[in-house]
């Protein structure tokens, strides 16, 4: 298997067996020709069995203006966001799922942060995006935020039917918030919008708004989401996927006031999964409101 390894901006390729030590951070192959920093000694096969049988269930991301899948694994479709308790909210770099409204794919070199965009971002280069991260819209000590003016971040709002409580909540425990001791497998629901970072005149100005689903929008079975996981490495947990079809607009300032305040920067893209065999068909839904 072929290996690639990050080493001061130059892709290094090097010949490694499964079973091989890797160190963290390592970028390998995948079958489907992706890209991922979880190390080949882990990968599941997405569950394959000996004759090649994928016993995983529906996976996510996915093209959402197809319904198209194969994977019929059955679990219960989650109640409707006002039944659930919200547990965690987090942003990437890129759209992670792909609709026409989001259908521009921007390659990124170490694949992490590959995805779908509205526009082009205004540059892909590292030195040019620290100089005008939207983090040096505040003032003071401030952590680098991963995103500039006129790049498109997915944002995923997750509710639990665990009973937790968003405000009490650690924000760097990221997913771990949705789950509790006595609550170790719930049903998880994440309502997904697509949004552009400008400068003026925004739709959105805080992430903690809650995100209205009034207008199209795709509800499918599918997983967690990540740069760790790929269509080799399959993610086991459940999730009913509510993402809007179109995208709307948010304020840089007030995304970075709201990162700063929530410990939050942009998280990594899974690759889209294509495969049909890790796809749920996904049903004509009326556009019922939560």
């Amino acid at each position: 298997m072929k290996n690639i390894k990050n080493v001061g901006g130059v892709l290094v390729l090097s010949l490694v067996l499964i079973g091989s030590v890797y160190a963290e951070g390592d970028i390998h192959h995948t079958t489907d020709d992706g890209q991922t920093t979880t190390s080949p000694d882990s990968w599941n096969n997405c569950g394959k069995t000996a004759v090649g049988i994928v016993t995983a269930g529906p996976q996510a991301p996915r093209d959402i203006d197809s319904r198209a899948g194969t994977n019929t694994t059955q679990f219960r479709t989650t109640y409707k966001t006002n039944k659930m308790n919200l547990c965690d909210i987090h942003y990437h770099w890129n759209a992670e799922h792909k609709s026409t409204a989001f259908s521009t794919f921007v390659g990124i070199d170490d694949s992490e942060h590959s995805g779908w965009a509205i526009i082009e971002p205004a540059s892909t280069d590292p030195v040019y995006r620290a100089e005008h991260d939207i983090a040096h819209l505040l003032e003071g000590d401030v952590h680098d935020i991963g995103v500039i003016v006129g790049d498109t971040i997915e944002v995923h709002s997750v509710h639990t039917s665990c009973d937790v409580k968003y405000n009490e909540l650690h924000p760097e425990n990221g997913l771990g918030n949705c789950s509790t001791s006595v609550c170790a497998n719930p049903q998880l629901r994440v309502i997904a919008q697509v949004f552009k970072v400008v400068e003026h005149n925004a739709d959105v100005t805080d992430l903690d708004q809650p995100m209205k689903h009034h207008d199209k929008r795709v509800v499918y079975k599918g997983s967690t989401t990540g740069a760790k996981h790929n269509n080799d490495h399959c993610s086991p947990l459940q999730v009913t996927w509510d993402v809007k079809k179109t995208a709307a607009t948010i304020d840089a300032h007030g995304l970075a006031e709201w990162s700063h305040k929530r410990e939050q920067h942009a998280h990594g893209v899974r690759e889209l999964v294509t495969r049909s065999e890790l796809l749920s068909p996904i049903k004509r839904n009326k556009n019922h409101h939560d």
